[in-house]
């Protein structure tokens, strides 16, 4: 529903800034939070991916990062493009820099 999709997306704003502001356990928990809840949401799948990495979690990172490229219809293309990822899905520098980070790696 329309209203499942907003509290969705702001839900996801509000892990992506706890990153922001220094909080990676508060954001990781509220990430996994909004993928139980939104299991198909690209975006908090690729948050994940970035923040379990961060964190040293390799394994869980890539396949954070696999079920949102291939697990999902939307696939994970626009998240590559840091560019994208910064000025139109305005991901804080923070989450823009950790996601950057584990794609250098693969």
């Amino acid at each position: 529903s329309q209203r499942l999709d907003g509290a969705v997306y702001a839900a996801s704003n509000a892990a992506l800034m706890l990153a922001q502001l220094g909080d990676a356990p508060g954001a990781l928990a509220e990430a996994e939070r909004i993928v139980r809840r939104a299991p198909n949401s690209v975006d908090m799948r690729a948050a994940l991916a970035a923040l379990y990495y961060g964190e040293g979690r390799r394994g869980e990172a890539e396949t954070a990062w696999e079920f949102a490229c291939d697990g999902i219809a939307a696939g994970c293309a626009k998240y590559r493009d840091p560019d994208w990822l910064s000025r139109v899905r305005r991901w804080p520098p923070a989450m823009c820099d950790r996601l950057r980070a584990f794609l250098e790696l693969r």
